[in-house]
């Protein structure tokens, strides 16, 4: 088991059911400390046995017992907390996206680098390896050339007073950096490249609200895209990658868990049809691998490097939708 000493910033839902219990689930370590603004440290603190909890990041922040934090707080206040966390020493997993934007990319990367910590963003479809056997079969030319690629990520959102935290702009909410990075970040795994040529249209629930459904028509290279997500329609998050000679569909790309942790890949070619089963820990996995990172101070190249042409292509589809980016640093 690691020894990495892990505070949360933020009593999320994510961290309680998801994060934390894969910490626990793959050894990678043990969460000694969560903060919370909203008071909810205490609660968080006694339900999932945790030693410590402040009611101030910065509290935690300063716990000399902590070595690495998982940042799980709304998209605006990412980069801030980043930045503070590499500045008191702290190894950081941040919850995607990332940052709102290229140019506070470049900050976080370059303070972490100095403070010589790690910082990974929490996009644990990355881990599930029915990716690895994705990359296997294009490469194998199993569906020959790549020719398109549709990906959608869809759930409801119910409205309610005061708004979710991914209905607000001021806090960087909107379908977008919610899901729509899902298959944004999947075609740039795929393709290796951010896109040529885009086209967006999106739909807020009022004039100056978050968008809560947006549509991409992207170019990368030879490859089409065509990325659908929303807010408003019943759960579905999956790709269908077509190629020259017959086709591949990924109905749990993003959300194998929600398999218990089975991801279906299914073939079709020649008129015929083939379904793979790949099992795996996404969030455990996630988890594994950045102790790894912090115990062996490797550098995840490719990882940077895709975190890099998401939150390009992001900034690119947000100012084509004529979104805002609150001021966050």
């Amino acid at each position: 088991m690691s020894d990495i000493r892990w505070g949360v910033l933020g009593a999320a839902r994510i961290a309680r059911k998801q994060v934390i219990p894969a910490m626990r689930r793959v050894g990678a370590g043990e969460v000694v400390a969560v903060a919370s603004a909203s008071g909810n440290a205490e609660p968080f603190a006694a339900e999932l046995g945790i030693a410590r909890a402040y009611a101030s990041y910065d509290e935690l922040l300063a716990d000399p017992q902590v070595d690495a934090v998982y940042i799980a707080l709304p998209n605006v206040h990412h980069a801030r907390w980043i930045l503070a966390a590499a500045r008191a020493g702290k190894h950081v997993l941040c919850e995607k996206p990332v940052v709102l934007g290229t140019a506070e990319l470049e900050a976080v990367t370059a303070a972490c680098a100095d403070a010589g910590v790690q910082l990974a963003e929490a996009f644990m479809y990355r881990h599930h390896p029915q990716l690895r056997r994705l990359r296997e079969l294009l490469d194998a030319g199993t569906i020959g050339e790549l020719v398109s690629v549709e990906s959608s990520f869809h759930f409801t959102l119910p409205r309610s007073e005061p708004p979710d935290i991914r209905l607000r702009p001021d806090l960087g909410g909107g379908s977008l950096r919610d899901i729509g990075c899902y298959p944004v970040d999947l075609l740039g795994w795929l393709t290796g490249a951010e896109p040529d040529d885009l086209g967006v249209v999106a739909h807020r629930d009022t004039p100056d609200g978050a968008d809560t459904r947006m549509a991409v028509a992207a170019r990368y290279g030879a490859v089409t895209a065509n990325l659908h997500f929303s807010f408003d329609a019943p759960f579905r998050a999956e790709a269908r990658l077509i190629g020259t000679a017959g086709s591949i569909e990924l109905p749990d790309v993003f959300r194998a868990d929600n398999r218990g942790g089975t991801a279906r890949i299914r073939i079709d070619r020649d008129g015929e049809t083939s379904v793979v089963e790949v099992e795996g820990d996404q969030y455990g996995e996630q988890a594994a691998a950045f102790a790894r990172r912090v115990t062996d101070g490797a550098e995840d190249a490719d990882g940077a490097a895709l975190t890099a042409r998401t939150a390009a292509t992001l900034e690119r589809i947000a100012a084509a939708a004529g979104l805002t980016v609150p001021a966050s640093l």
